[in-house]
C-alpha cells in the first residue's frame, strides 16, 4: 500500500517541470485532450486484454460524475493554471490537495477527525511550505490567474479523492479508471477538442515527445489506477496525505540528478512530512522489533 503511495508521488513529483516544458509548446486545451485520449486508448486495451470488469448501474454513473471533477477539471484547471503561472507556484498550491480531501471525507461521513489527522495534515502543510518557500509567495498579477486556476484544480482533486473512495472498496479498480477516463476524457475533449484538431503535432523537440509519453503513461494512466486501487483498499485521507511528498521527492530528485545543494529548507521539511506520515500510519513494525524484544 505505502510503496503504492509514495511511487504516485514519485511519478507526480516529476509532473509539474515536464507539463511546463509540455504546455509551454503546445496549447494547454489541445494537450488536455490529447493527454485524456492516449490514457483512454492504453487503459481500454489493456481492460479488454485483461478481462477486468466495468463498473456497472449507478456506480457507473456515479464514477462518471468523479470523472468530472478528478479529470476533466481537474486536468484543465491544472493545465491552463501552469500555463500561467510557475512549477513552483503550482507546486505550493497542489500540495494543499490532502485539505480538501480531509474536509471532503468528514463532509461526506466517511471519516471522523482525530488528533493525529489533524497534527499529520498541519505539519505536512507546514513543511511542504517550508520547502516550497511561502516566506517568499507572492500574489502577482502576472500569476494570480493561474494560481486561482491551479486552486480550483487542487479543490476538484481532493473533492474526487473523497468522492471516488466511496465505491471503490467494491470495484476492480483497472476497470473502474478505465470508466473514469471514458466520461473524463469526453469532457476535456468537449473543452479541447477543435484545438487539438488544429495543433500540428509533427516537427516538436524530441523532448517535448518524450515528455508527453512519460505524463501519458506515468503521471495519467499510472498515477489514476494506483490512486483508485488504493481508495479501494484505505481511507481517502490517507491516500491524500503521501501527497506532501511531491514537493519533497522532486527536491530530493534535484540534488540527486542536478547537483542541487541540500538546504535547511530540506531537511525541516523532510522531516516534518516524515513526522506527518507517521501520526498517520504509525511506526512500522521493524523499527519496533527491537522494543518488542
Amino acid at each position: 500500500m505505502r510503496t503504492a503511495l509514495i511511487a504516485v508521488q514519485l511519478l507526480f513529483g516529476v509532473n509539474y517541470l515536464v507539463s511546463k516544458l509540455v504546455v509551454t509548446s503546445l496549447d494547454p486545451g489541445a494537450w488536455a485532450a490529447l493527454r485524456s485520449l492516449s490514457a483512454l486508448a492504453i487503459l481500454t486495451v489493456i481492460t479488454i486484454a485483461g478481462r477486468h470488469r466495468l463498473p456497472r448501474g449507478r456506480d457507473f454513473w456515479y464514477l462518471g460524475g468523479c470523472a468530472l471533477l478528478g479529470v476533466t477539471f481537474n486536468q484543465i484547471f491544472f493545465l491552463e493554471g501552469l500555463s500561467r503561472t510557475t512549477p513552483a507556484h503550482s507546486a505550493l498550491i497542489c500540495s494543499q490537495i490532502p485539505l480538501f480531501a480531509l474536509v471532503g471525507s468528514v463532509l461526506l461521513r466517511q471519516e471522523r477527525l482525530t488528533a493525529n489527522k489533524v497534527a499529520g495534515l498541519v505539519l505536512g502543510m507546514v513543511g511542504v511550505m517550508v520547502l516550497l518557500e511561502i516566506d517568499r509567495f507572492r500574489l502577482d498579477s502576472a500569476t494570480l490567474v493561474g494560481d486561482l486556476l491551479t486552486l480550483a484544480n487542487a479543490v476538484c482533486y481532493g473533492l474526487y479523492v473523497a468522492l471516488s473512495g466511496r465505491v471503490m472498496a467494491r470495484h476492480d479498480p483497472m476497470g473502474a479508471t478505465t470508466v473514469i477516463f471514458l466520461f473524463g476524457a469526453s469532457g476535456i475533449l468537449l473543452y479541447g477538442g477543435l484545438d487539438l484538431w488544429h495543433t500540428p503535432l509533427l516537427g516538436l523537440e524530441t523532448s517535448v515527445y518524450l515528455g508527453m509519453i512519460y505524463i501519458v503513461l506515468g503521471a495519467t494512466v499510472a498515477t489514476y489506477f494506483l490512486n483508485l486501487w488504493a481508495l479501494k483498499h484505505t481511507q481517502a485521507s490517507r491516500v491524500a496525505l503521501f501527497v506532501f511528498l511531491q514537493p519533497v521527492v522532486a527536491t530530493v530528485l534535484s540534488v540527486i540528478l542536478l547537483d542541487e545543494p541540500v538546504t535547511w529548507r530540506l531537511l525541516v521539511a523532510g522531516l516534518l512530512v516524515l513526522v506527518s506520515l507517521i501520526l498517520r500510519e504509525g511506526i512500522p513494525d521493524r523499527f519496533l522489533k527491537f522494543k518488542r524484544a
